[in-house]
C-alpha cells in the first residue's frame, strides 16, 4: 500500500485472518520473507493527469487505494481536486486511522460507519449512501472504488446516478486471483485472466466481459 514515490521501503497492509497472515504478523525485524511479483496491471494514474480524483473505499479496501491516492498527492500539481470517501462497519474497523487524521489537513476526507456509535460525529450509513450524500461532481473527474464486492456494486450505481460515465469509474477484481501468473485458471472471466489483464478495470471494460465476476 506504499506509494512508488517512496523508494526506501515497501509497505504492505495485511489483515490478520488465518495461518499465513498470522505468521506474517508474528514476524520480527530482521526476519527474511520472499516476495514475487508484481503481477497484472495497476491504476492508470498517468492517464488521469488534469482530472479531479474521487477515491471511495470500504474496510480493508482502502489498502489498494492508499498507494495511488498518496502517489496523486505526491504529484498534486498534476491533478485537480482529490477527495476520499471511506467507511467501515465500525470505527474499530477503519484502517490507517492516524494517517487519515493527517490526510484531513491536505484534502477532504469523508468518513462513515455503518451503525451509530457514541461520540461519532461523521456520516452514519453505508459507503454508497455517503457517496450519494457528498454528491461528487462527474465533471472532469475519475472515481476509483475498492472494497467488498457488494459495496462496489452499489457505489457504482450511486456514481451512475450522479452522472458518472462508465469510462470515469475504476475498480478492482482482486477477489478472483489465486496463482497470479495466469496458469491455474481460477481468475478467468471467459478468455480473460484477471491476474494478467487486471485486476484494475474501468467499469466500461468490465461491462464488456461475461458476467462471471
Amino acid at each position: 500500500s506504499s506509494s512508488p514515490l517512496v523508494k526506501d521501503y515497501l509497505q504492505f497492509s495485511i489483515l490478520k485472518m488465518g495461518r499465513v497472515t498470522s505468521s506474517l504478523h508474528d514476524m520480527q525485524i530482521g526476519d527474511i520473507i520472499g516476495i514475487r511479483g508484481p503481477y497484472g496491471n495497476g491504476f492508470p494514474i498517468e492517464d488521469w493527469k488534469g482530472k479531479n480524483l474521487i477515491f471511495i473505499g470500504g474496510g480493508i479496501g482502502l489498502a489498494p487505494i492508499w498507494s495511488v491516492l498518496n502517489t496523486a498527492l505526491g504529484k498534486k500539481e498534476n491533478y485537480g481536486d482529490i477527495v476520499l470517501i471511506y467507511g467501515a462497519r465500525t470505527s474499530k474497523d477503519l484502517v490507517f486511522k492516524d494517517e487519515l487524521e493527517e490526510l484531513k489537513k491536505k484534502m477532504p476526507v469523508h468518513l462513515s460507519i455503518d451503525v451509530e456509535e457514541p461520540d461519532w460525529k461523521e456520516f452514519v450509513g453505508f459507503v454508497p449512501q455517503n457517496v450519494t450524500d457528498k454528491k461528487p461532481s462527474p465533471k472532469n473527474a475519475i472515481a476509483v472504488t475498492c472494497g467488498p464486492p457488494i459495496m462496489i456494486k452499489f457505489v457504482i450505481k450511486a456514481l451512475e446516478e450522479l452522472g458518472f460515465k462508465d469510462e470515469q469509474i475504476y475498480t478492482t477484481v482482486e477477489n478472483k486471483m489465486k496463482c497470479g501468473i495466469g496458469k491455474c485458471g481460477r481468475c478467468n472471466i471467459g478468455f480473460h485472466y484477471v491476474c494478467k489483464d487486471g485486476p484494475v478495470y474501468s467499469w466500461a471494460e468490465l461491462k464488456k466481459l461475461p458476467q462471471e465476476y
